[in-house]
Parts: structure tokens; C-alpha cells; sequence
């Protein structure tokens, strides 16, 4: 019987690249709080394991339309995802004008001009439980 692999740091990121599927050809940015930073390989566009978003579905999302290089109506957008943070008992990991500049950001470096744009706010990553005081902090 076949051993399973120990992945190193490189070897991981290669198995990474090498998943990545044709319908990802229009992934083109992705925002992570976790890294701190955007990234344009959609190898690199994925969340913690341990993140509530994914496990515990304890998070909150909203789209808006990039259309000819400009986001359609992001402010009331923005405002209908703080509202749900709000509800939802998710502190915001940044300012409003800072989640703002980061949305704006994200669309100018997908290099597109349309497209749709969307964006989650989770209670974030720490652990399997079922309350989100375990979380080291909320995600963007």
C-alpha cells in the first residue's frame, strides 16, 4: 500500500497551481486579510481551513457589477454588508473606508474592466467550534 505524501512548502504550492481548473481562467483578484495583501494566481485564492466562513458558515457576502472600469452603486453595497456584519455579529477586521479602498483596489488589479466583484466578511479563522469567541479575528 502506498504511503501518503508530506508535502513541503514548495511541493504544495506546485500540487496548488497544478489544481487549479479551467474554470478559474476568470479568477482574476482576490483580497486576503489572512495574507494582508491581493493576489492575481488562483492557486494562491484560498481560505483557512479553520475559518467559520467555511465550517460553520458564520459570514456574510455581497456582489457589486464592475462595469466599464466603475463598481455600480458599491456604497449602498457596502453599507447593506456592514448592516449584515452588523446582524450577524461579525466585527469588522477594518474601517468601512479601508474595506472600501480594499474593494476598489482589488477590481483595478484584475486588469478588467467588467465583471462582478465580490466580497465576504467571516467571523475568521480559529478553530472548529461552535462560537466564533474562539476566532482570532474577523476576515475580509
Amino acid at each position: 500500500m502506498a504511503t501518503t505524501p508530506i508535502l513541503s512548502s514548495a511541493d504544495a504550492l506546485t500540487r496548488l497551481r497544478q489544481s487549479v481548473h479551467a474554470k478559474a481562467g476568470n479568477f482574476y483578484a482576490m483580497y486576503s486579510s489572512v495574507l494582508g495583501g491581493i493576489v492575481t494566481d488562483p492557486a494562491l485564492m484560498v481560505l483557512p481551513l479553520d475559518d467559520h466562513m467555511v465550517h460553520r458558515g458564520h459570514s456574510v457576502f455581497d456582489t457589486a457589477t464592475l462595469t466599464h472600469g466603475m463598481l455600480y452603486q458599491l456604497d449602498p453595497h457596502l453599507d447593506r454588508l456592514l448592516r449584515s456584519a452588523e446582524l450577524a455579529r461579525i466585527p469588522l477586521p477594518f474601517p468601512r473606508e479601508r474595506l472600501r479602498q480594499i474593494i476598489l483596489d482589488t477590481a483595478a488589479a484584475s486588469g478588467h474592466l467588467e465583471g462582478s466583484v465580490r466580497y465576504w466578511l467571516s467571523a475568521g479563522p480559529g478553530g472548529y467550534g461552535l462560537g466564533p469567541a474562539e476566532c482570532i479575528g474577523s476576515s475580509f
